[in-house]
């Protein structure tokens, strides 16, 4: 199956190719290119020194992003665009040691939240969404790391017109580094708390004279345990890419991943005691430790992709890109049964899946042109986008292997075999297939911009759990088909050049909600809706830029686990998310630069279930009317400060921040409060030339004040502690 969906992914680039070869016995074999220079991911200038001189490696990019491709699939000036959009920066990364993209993204871009999740994913404007690459969908992806990335995109709202069936809070898309053709090497070690060590390696540069075919490689080795008992963690991340631009009109890169991960699971089980997590050590385990150390989770990851551009005409493109994945996962987890807050006895049994695997392809093609009607300009884009999902599964999920440990006095004991009843076979696939359009208009000497767009999608989606054999499940799939059309329209008036105002109308399909307990019923889909408005200001010859942003986000269909029985979920009328958020980035001066972000946040159900039952509220966890989403805080902002010194102490950097975030409600019963906090983090370091290397040496602390929080939940026995204090240190040579 994965070679057939592989094979038709690619068909698309062989007609290209046999056009581009023709083209390229016409032109000139090019002289020396400085790829980089022109391009977001900015490269050394072409007048700089060294490899490692004024931008080595890119690195350099500051915390401010005059342009963001996510936004609307077009290289447009942020302050252009009808859209809410924040970019972290490789340079942000570096500078707070980000080394996951929850790390990156939480404390630098507002209306970020994180989610209890064994998947990499965060809320954004209080719906979960899922995380995309370089503007391609990775569904249920795991483990997120930041070696290879040049800076990440937050794209606020419904982006359904461009990216396909997704939530309406936004998206998160992870741009990755691209090859230079100057050579640049860097070598950092991190070493911290809890026995945390990471090597990573960037190296690019050219591997022909004339700089037509480049490199990149970007390694990651990493170990850490944690403030969690009995929690490890090792990883190994690989990431070679290949540039090759046989002729100017034409560029394309092909990337690599492979991941193997070695870890015992953290899941979030931690229970609530009367109206507040329990009063125990957050370091507390309340998993088995002799299901999970003695059999660690693993996970392995095969990636391959591809992008790659055409400039065939003056002011027109035709870009195609595809990505495939191939996942293994083994693992074992505890999920909670119930919970005496009486005696503190919490019983839990454990999930076992010895093996499954994972297959994603994800694919589209864009065309984009300029042209002229009269007195209007127009930015148009045509694409078609392709995405398959299959997941088949054997899972051990023996009632029989229900234990119990006292949170007050955890007694751990060897489990009978977790292995010890028969297995039952899950499967899943998801495919969509979607056409889209849009066309940005502008007039008035480029002081107004009107966008309009639309795509429609076709769907099929399928689930299946069978007792007899995985072959069984998968041709007994229960599917799901459905359809639908996306519309988006904003307006940009831009009457000063540093100033903006905005506004877009958007709406969306989403992704099926999964199936019922049986496997039999597949959920009809989420469908999303939002109202914006705000305005984008740049400050001090563009080097600072604020944008400040009121929404308002309806969802229907959206379904919620069913605490009742957690193989089923149970869906909600109507759930709306309204608020405001402002973001600020960028530099003041030659010496201070800044982040801040605030958000306030309104996210509740605006239609539950018909007949709510308030006696039994604690254990159906019923979606009522009125009621707050699970850990979604009304208020929570972020501040970063840092200090660049010039003259006898130039290469010195300070840097602090604050996080700020207020209490929240921790499940749909709005039974008990996640409590407000506030976090302290620090920065110093100093760049030193040595012997012709540039060597950066780097000290961070996170939660100075060692602060207790708990960062998010699902539910009475689903919360997600936060990290005590951190030390984080770090030797970079880069030449």
């Amino acid at each position: 199956m994965s070679r057939s969906i592989l094979l038709r992914g690619v068909s698309a680039a062989a007609i290209l190719f046999a056009c581009l070869s023709s083209a390229a016995t016409a032109q000139e074999a090019l002289p020396a290119i400085d790829i980089g220079a022109g391009s977001s991911n900015a490269a050394a200038p072409a007048s700089a020194p060294s490899p490692a001189g004024d931008n080595p490696g890119g690195r350099l990019t500051g915390y401010n992003a005059a342009n963001a491709t996510s936004a609307m699939k077009m290289d447009t000036p942020i302050l252009q665009t009808p859209v809410s959009v924040q970019v972290v920066t490789r340079q942000t990364m570096d500078d707070q040691q980000a080394i996951t993209v929850g790390d990156a993204v939480l404390a630098n871009a507002s209306s970020v939240l994180p989610v209890p999740s064994f998947f990499d994913r965060y809320k954004v404007r209080g719906f979960t969404t899922e995380s995309y690459r370089d503007g391609l969908l990775r569904y249920a992806t795991n483990y997120l790391d930041t070696s290879n990335l040049q800076s990440i995109e937050v794209v606020k709202g419904p982006a359904a017109m461009l990216y396909g069936r997704m939530e309406p809070g936004g998206i998160i898309d992870l741009v990755v580094k691209r090859p230079l053709d100057k050579p640049y090497y860097s070598v950092e070690e991190q070493t911290g708390s809890y026995g945390l060590t990471r090597t990573t390696l960037d190296a690019t540069g050219p591997v022909t004279a004339d700089r037509t075919l480049l490199y990149r490689f970007n390694g990651d080795f990493y170990r850490e345990d944690s403030f969690r008992d009995f929690v490890n963690d090792h990883q190994v991340f690989l990431a070679p890419t290949v540039q090759w631009r046989p002729i100017e009109q034409f560029r394309m890169n092909v990337d690599f991943e492979y991941q193997h991960r070695s870890y015992v699971d953290d899941y979030a089980l931690f229970p609530a005691v009367g109206g507040a997590p329990a009063q125990i050590p957050i370091s507390r385990y309340l998993q088995q430790p002799s299901a999970m150390g003695n059999t660690p989770n693993q996970f392995d990851r095969k990636f391959i992709a591809y992008d790659w551009k055409w400039d065939f005409m003056p002011d027109w493109s035709l870009t195609n890109r595809l990505s495939y994945t191939d996942s293994n996962f083994r693992t074992a987890d505890t999920f909670p049964a119930s919970f005496n807050p009486i005696t503190g006895n919490l019983s839990s049994f454990i999930y076992n899946s010895p093996g499954y695997e994972q297959q994603e392809l994800a694919t589209n093609v864009d065309i984009k042109g300029k042209f002229a009607t009269g007195p209007l300009q127009h930015s148009v884009l045509a694409g078609y986008d392709h995405f398959n999902y299959f997941w088949p599964n054997t899972i051990f999920y023996p009632s029989s292997n229900i234990t119990t440990i006292n949170i007050y006095n955890p007694i751990y004991s060897p489990l009978q075999n977790p292995y010890n009843s028969a297995p039952f076979f899950d499967t899943q696939r998801q495919k969509w297939d979607g056409l889209y359009g849009q066309d940005m208009i502008s007039a008035f000497d480029d002081k107004a911009h009107l966008l309009l767009g639309g795509r429609f999608d076709w769907s099929r989606t399928g689930q299946s759990t069978k007792f007899t054999s995985p072959w069984l499940a998968e041709a007994s799939l229960a599917d799901h088909y459905d359809h639908g059309f996306s519309p988006r329209i904003g307006l940009l008036i831009q009457p000063l050049p540093w100033l903006s105002l905005y506004g877009n109308f958007t709406q969306s399909i989403g992704q099926n909600n999964g199936a019922t307990a049986s496997g039999t019923v597949v959920l009809p889909p989420q469908r999303g809706e939002q109202f914006e408005g705000g305005v984008k200001v740049e400050f001090f010859d563009k080097r600072l830029t604020a944008t400040a942003a009121y929404y308002d986000i309806t969802k229907t269909n959206v379904a919620e686990p069913d605490p009742t029985n957690p193989s089923n979920v149970l869906l909600v009328g109507k759930v709306r998310s309204r608020g405001v958020e402002f973001d600020l980035t960028g530099r003041v001066n030659e010496n201070w630069s800044l982040i801040a972000n605030y958000s306030h946040d309104d996210v509740r159900v605006a239609k539950g279930v018909l007949t709510p039952n308030f006696a039994t509220e604690l254990t159906t966890e019923q979606a009522i009317t009125g009621n707050v989403m699970p850990s979604s805080p009304r208020n929570y902002g972020n501040l970063w400060v840092k200090y660049d010194a010039d003259g006898a102490l130039k290469g010195l950097s300070l840097g602090a921040g604050v996080t700020a975030v207020g209490s929240a409600l921790g499940d749909n019963a709005n039974s008990f409060v996640l409590p407000s906090y506030a976090l302290l983090n620090g920065m110093v370091s100093y760049t030193m030339r040595i012997n012709g290397y540039r060597v950066t040496a780097q000290f961070n602390v996170k939660n100075l004040t060692n602060t207790t929080y708990y960062a998010s939940s699902l539910d009475r026995n689903t919360i997600a502690p936060g990290q005590p204090r951190t030390f984080l240190g770090a030797l970079r040579f880069e030449f």
